[in-house]
């Protein structure tokens, strides 16, 4: 059984799809970005569009019955690894004491463009 979160922005896709496997559930967040509530992204440093794309998948976590601190998988696409610093310390601070298995992946591009895109995965008790 599998409960679908839309995209409160764009349709066609879900944000995030929960999966009830018996006494835990798994979530599995889309790709988000660091855009805006006009759907842009429109920070002005690259700290900024971490911080409003972290922001994002924190939002669509707590839409879908979970925290960051549930994370147990994120993978990040960067468009420049030279930013994979400022990136690593917005992660140690989201993620603080309970840092989720990690992947990194350099693109040449991402939708509007955007410099940074995390997905993830997380598991929490069903019905808690």
């Amino acid at each position: 059984m599998f409960k679908r979160i839309p995209n409160e922005m764009i349709g066609g896709f879900s944000d995030a799809l929960v999966v009830e496997m018996g006494d835990y559930s798994t979530i599995y967040i889309s790709g988000h970005v660091g855009n805006d509530a006009s759907g842009k992204v429109t920070a002005k440093s690259f700290a900024e569009e971490v911080d409003l794309c972290l922001a994002n998948v924190a939002s669509a976590l707590k839409r879908s019955g979970a925290g960051l601190k549930d994370v147990v998988r994120i993978t990040c696409y960067l468009t420049d690894l030279a930013d994979y610093s400022v990136y690593a310390k917005a992660r140690a601070a989201a993620f603080q004491g309970s840092p989720p298995a990690s992947a990194t992946v350099q693109v040449a591009g991402l939708l509007v463009n955007a410099k940074i895109e995390i997905d993830a995965i997380a598991v929490v008790k069903t019905n808690r």
